[in-house]
């Protein structure tokens, strides 16, 4: 019996162990099972990702081809040639050919803008003129130096005497510092209104005096300006200039403010003439009198809108007939010529440039000059309007055509003339 019971238990016991084994067995099928399957699954993405790549290549090699086959396009207008001068500075040439014609219904003896001296002959109506003399060329220079802002210009046009060859521009910058011949320091041709006509607005000034000028940054939008520069020719000393201008952050526009302080000195009876011969015989000190000129100035211009902008000049100033535009003497001398009296006067220019569409632009624009306590036969009143349209066919073409109306009245009420001319206009710029 007891045999038997030994021989029962381990047979159960057997069994046991028997069906633990296969249940192991069986569970570690399952787990295989699972890990092949996750095998195949990533097997697939593999499989997928290296389809997605090979078609994202042979995407790339069709666009590579049809590129190829397509015409390679070259914005010449974005190249820059680089020029060099003989002593290394980079050199950067500019200007344009442009050629003026006009028909003069009244007005001045020349072509262009003579507001200040059209009378009422009538020798100087309906004439007809034209001219290319309004063609520039400039050279802007940069030196090859890196402890110091080294460069310069020279501009040239052909409106000199008798259609000769003019300086405009001839000047060295050295860091803040400019030493030559530029625009005064007193004008602001940033803020006149645009005018087909080569000579100008009335009421603003385009000057250009050699000069001595020191110039900085007060911030990023505002600078200054500070000079000494030649006035008039019988001053003893040169004139004082300053400028500071501001621009708007959003870019829509600047303000300027200016002035300008000189030593106003008259000659007029400096020489005296011998009685009978008419020739000089002495020199006579007294006559040598002095006064002190000034001027002021403020400009702005503001763009209301991509289509409109606005641009307003005035200037007042006292004993000076250089810095602006259409002038008259600087004063007056007594009938002994031992005294002078400084002429004073306020210029005012204003005008609206509209963009009709990318190509096509007009401005309409009003200058004038006010004289105070002038001498009868002097100018006292200047006035003259504008109307112009400037197409550009291509960008470094402009066409344009312009009417200019204008009227001088002198001291005694009287007119003493009107200004009435046509003007078209073609230039290339390059």
């Amino acid at each position: 019996m007891s045999l038997f019971l030994s021989r029962k238990s381990f047979i159960q016991q057997g069994l046991a162990v028997a069906v633990t084994a296969m249940m192991m067995t069986s569970a570690n099928a399952a787990t295989d099972k699972e890990e092949i399957q996750k095998l195949r699954e990533e097997v697939q993405g593999l499989k997928s990702l290296i389809q997605q790549q090979q078609n994202v290549q042979q995407k790339q090699q069709i666009l590579i081809e049809e590129v190829k086959l397509q015409p390679v396009q070259v914005n010449v207008a974005s190249i820059k040639p680089s020029l060099l001068s003989k002593a290394g500075a980079s050199v950067n040439l500019y200007g344009f050919v442009r050629a003026d014609a006009e028909y003069q219904f009244k007005g001045g003896n020349g072509i262009f803008n003579r507001i200040n001296t059209v009378d009422k002959l009538a020798s100087n109506e309906d004439r007809f003129y034209s001219t290319a003399t309004t063609s520039r060329i400039g050279l802007d220079f940069t030196a090859p130096v890196t402890d110091a802002k080294v460069g310069g210009k020279i501009e040239i046009d052909f409106r000199g005497s008798g259609d000769t060859v003019r300086i405009r521009h001839a000047y060295l910058n050295y860091n803040n510092w400019l030493i030559g011949q530029t625009t005064s320091s007193f004008l602001s041709t940033e803020t006149q209104p645009e005018m087909l006509d080569f000579n100008a607005p009335l009421g603003i000034g385009t000057f250009r005096t050699p000069m001595v000028r020191y110039s900085d940054k007060i911030n990023a939008t505002t600078q200054y300006q500070v000079g000494l520069e030649q006035g008039r020719a019988d001053n003893r000393f040169p004139a004082a200039t300053g400028k500071v201008s501001h621009k708007f952050a959003d870019g829509s526009g600047l303000i300027t403010a200016r002035a300008l302080i000189q030593e106003v000195r008259a000659r007029e009876g400096l020489v005296i003439l011998d009685p009978v011969t008419k020739k000089e015989s002495g020199y006579n000190s007294a006559y040598d009198d002095t006064s002190f000129g000034w001027g002021v100035g403020l400009g702005a211009n503001y763009k209301l809108s991509e289509q409109l902008l606005l641009n307003a000049d005035y200037s007042h100033v006292k004993g000076d007939d250089k810095f602006l535009l259409y002038t008259d003497s600087a004063y007056t001398a007594n009938a002994a010529k031992t005294d002078i009296k400084l002429n004073e006067f306020n210029a005012v220019t204003v005008g609206a440039t509209y963009k009709i569409n990318p190509k096509l632009r007009s401005t309409l624009g009003y200058g004038a000059i006010f004289y105070d306590d002038v001498a009868k036969t002097q100018n006292d009143t200047l006035q003259q309007g504008w109307l112009n349209v400037m197409y550009n066919p291509t960008k470094p073409v402009t066409l344009g055509a312009e009417y200019v109306y204008g009227e001088r009245e002198l001291g005694n009420g009287d007119i003493g003339g009107r200004d009435s001319r046509l003007g078209v206009m073609a230039k290339y710029d390059f």
